[in-house]
């Protein structure tokens, strides 16, 4: 009977959720395109999550200068994270990772037609 319980007990620790933290951001658009879409991955993973919007709410296209919100759920200790950005003529961009552990703001870019991003 106390084997059955340990094994029960072990096989709640499997089951338990992996808690991710919740962390924003504020994304500015300096690309020269309205965006439509923001996905987040950690560097290398190909795991994209999208940007997440409060219950109720449609998600806001970030016109050309403006500025949003970027709420996701960072998982694991990866603190760089790659962006991945689909704009209103539909083509879709990846830029260089950010650090979202230490940055607050992310302004997306190009330099010439290279995609750029800078955190602070």
């Amino acid at each position: 009977m106390r084997y059955q319980y340990g094994v029960a007990i072990a096989l709640l620790g499997f089951a338990a959720p992996a808690y991710a933290d919740a962390l924003d951001f504020i994304l500015t658009n300096n690309t020269g395109k309205e965006i439509t879409l923001v996905e987040l991955s950690p560097l290398g993973a190909n795991q994209w999550q999208p940007n997440k919007v409060d219950e109720g709410e449609k998600p806001k296209n970030i016109k050309i200068g403006g500025r949003a919100t970027i709420h996701f759920d960072k998982t694991g200790t990866q603190c760089k994270w790659e962006i991945k950005v689909t704009f209103v003529d539909k083509s879709v961009t990846t830029f260089p990772a950010v650090n979202v552990c230490d940055d607050s703001f992310v302004t997306l870019s190009f330099k010439g037609t290279t995609p750029a991003s800078s955190g602070s």
